[in-house]
């Protein structure tokens, strides 16, 4: 009798592993929004449980309280940012006018937060009345802004500011423009009271637990440092990885957020929250997790669903928790929903292929902090793969990468060739064996400026001594050894190469330029003035329609830039002289 084969079960497919980086294929079955919402946080538990080493966990705790005092910004930064809203206030006056107080120009965003560094933009907005609620029309936003780049070109043209740039295709219509002194970029908008009201309650949130603000300076610092935090790039705004921090700490056992909706259960008016406020003081004293634990689990949060964002996962500030919610197409592939608005996306602008970016900076995070657990990697190694370089002493030092005997074969062919031609004698400069004496290590190396550093790693570069330059008709170097006259002190380059040398002249004003033959009179390198803002000057100097005052409000000569806005390093340009 014969047996019908028995075919063998069908193999089932292996899940995808969390390194493949290709988009995954939209699975048929319908998630039930409870069964999704369950296994988010299942994810999440088995994710985090397999990353952390208990006894690694305070070195990683100093490192991110150390950066997050690094990225705070100083007095001056505050100040700064202050003037540039006077400034805007007298701009928008003279243009307009004012009727009962109005225009005013006031600030939100990071600045409002308190969440800034150094190196962030300044959002304004041009408000006409105090009405919250009030809608102004796009068309009348759109002319505030024409006329306002009206009046900022006219500075540029005069070197006040620079990158004047009107973007009325935008959702919400604004205005670039960056003032030369300070470096500060202006993003300006009108009536924007929805950016405004958004700001002023996470200021509010900042104040129930500390852990919140310093976890969201590590995050955007994160972001900008991996490229994703630019939403004209389709990758995160900053309002929505800041929602992203309070939703993780909303999800915390116990929780150290509250959910959003018990502070707007009276209404949205900053009054009525404020009042909430004051009833979730110390909300969180019970939950005792770290910043680095926090960090770590935030990350492999966000890791561990990143498959379940397509299938209709949402973060919602306004119920604390995971939910599940359908959305229109065009509206992102990353779901954060607006707490004041629930059918708006802060993360509307990523796409399908800058998830996938988000997604590798994710996985590359987890795998150095999992590497930093392990062992295998130090404390100063994590930090540079994750944070970038922040001053120069988060280089590695390195080594020579010339072979031993390749060396030692130079020097003795060099050697040979001397005493052939009976040149035993020592050459200023070098041993009477024909090796060069080892250059005294200088004591004190320049930090870069600023807050931080550029992210990309930037190689310690020092100040040769000045060369030998030789007079009009002269055939012997002249060498500058003499004491230099008492100069003001120069700031140290942001290029990372110190400061050049001061050098003597006839006329006092050529300080900072080298002996020699001059094809153009230059004053040379001119020191820096402290928080010079170009249109500063603005509020003591002329009419704002007029002409542009050359100089600062110290009325002290300003930096030097080329076509482009950048700023030069001091002394550096190859048409200021030319040696003989």
């Amino acid at each position: 009798m014969a047996t019908a084969a028995v075919s063998p079960p069908a193999p089932k497919p292996e899940p995808p592993t969390p390194s493949d980086d290709l988009p995954r294929p939209r699975v048929a079955v319908s998630w039930d929004p409870q069964a999704l919402c369950k296994h988010a946080e299942t994810c999440e538990l088995e994710s985090e449980a397999l990353l952390t080493d208990p006894a690694l966990l305070p070195t990683l705790e100093g490192l991110l309280l150390e950066l997050y005092e690094m990225l705070r910004p100083k007095p001056a930064d505050y100040e700064q940012r202050r003037t540039m809203i006077d400034v805007f206030n007298k701009i928008a006056e003279d243009i307009f006018g004012k009727t009962n107080g109005f225009p005013v120009v006031e600030a939100f965003g990071s600045f409002t937060m308190d969440l800034f560094t150094a190196k962030s933009d300044l959002d304004l907005s041009v408000n006409f009345s105090n009405d919250m609620d009030g809608k102004f029309a796009r068309f009348d936003q759109i002319s505030v802004i024409r006329k306002l780049a009206k009046v900022l070109r006219k500075h540029q043209s005069s070197g006040r500011c620079c990158g004047v740039l009107p973007i009325i295709s935008a959702k919400v219509p604004v205005l670039k423009v960056t003032d030369k002194g300070t470096g500060v970029e202006c993003d300006i908008s009108v009536e924007n009271k929805d950016g405004m009201s958004r700001s002023e309650i996470f200021k509010l949130v900042s104040s129930i637990d500390e852990r919140f603000q310093i976890l969201c300076f590590l995050m955007k610092f994160w972001a900008k440092t991996h490229n994703v935090n630019c939403p004209k790039d389709g990758t995160m705004s900053s309002m929505a990885i800041i929602s992203l921090v309070a939703f993780h700490l909303q999800t915390r056992h116990p929780p150290i957020l509250p959910a959003f909706s018990g502070l707007l259960k009276d209404g949205t008016d900053i009054a009525s929250i404020q009042k909430n406020i004051v009833l979730f003081e110390g909300f969180g004293s019970s939950n005792k997790e770290s910043v680095a634990e926090l960090f770590v689990s935030l990350m492999s949060k966000l890791l561990a669903v990143e498959g379940l964002w397509e299938h209709g996962l949402c973060a919602s500030n306004f119920d604390g928790c995971w939910i599940s919610k359908t959305w229109g197409r065009g509206v992102g592939s990353l779901t954060v929903e607006d707490f004041l608005d629930r059918s708006q996306n802060f993360a509307r602008a990523v796409g399908k292929a800058e998830l996938r970016t988000i997604r590798g900076c994710l996985r590359d995070t987890v795998s150095k902090l999992s590497d930093f657990f392990k062992g295998n990697i130090d404390a100063p190694t994590l930090k540079i793969h994750i944070f970038g370089v922040l001053n120069q002493e988060d280089v590695p030092a390195r080594q020579p990468s010339l072979k031993p005997g390749k060396s030692k074969r130079k020097r003795d062919s060099q050697h040979e060739k001397q005493k052939k031609k009976g040149k035993h004698t020592a050459q200023p400069g070098r041993s009477a064996t024909g090796a060069t004496p080892k250059l005294p290590t200088p004591d004190v190396v320049f930090a870069l400026p600023g807050r931080y550093a550029p992210i990309l790693p930037t190689p310690t570069v020092l100040m040769p001594p000045p060369p030998p330059v030789h007079q009009v008709g002269s055939a012997q170097p002249i060498y500058q050894f003499g004491p230099l006259p008492q100069q003001h002190p120069f700031p140290p380059s942001r290029f990372a190469y110190g400061s050049p040398q001061a050098h003597l002249h006839p006329a006092a004003h050529m300080m900072g330029q080298p002996q020699g033959s001059f094809i153009h009179p230059n004053p040379g390198a001119r020191r820096h003035q402290n928080s010079p803002h170009m249109l500063a000057s603005l509020l003591n100097h002329g009419a704002i329609n007029g002409s542009s005052h050359p100089y600062g409000f110290s009325g002290a000569p300003q930096n030097q830039y080329d076509g482009n806005g950048r700023l030069l390093p001091y002394g550096i340009n190859p048409n200021y002289y030319r040696r003989v």
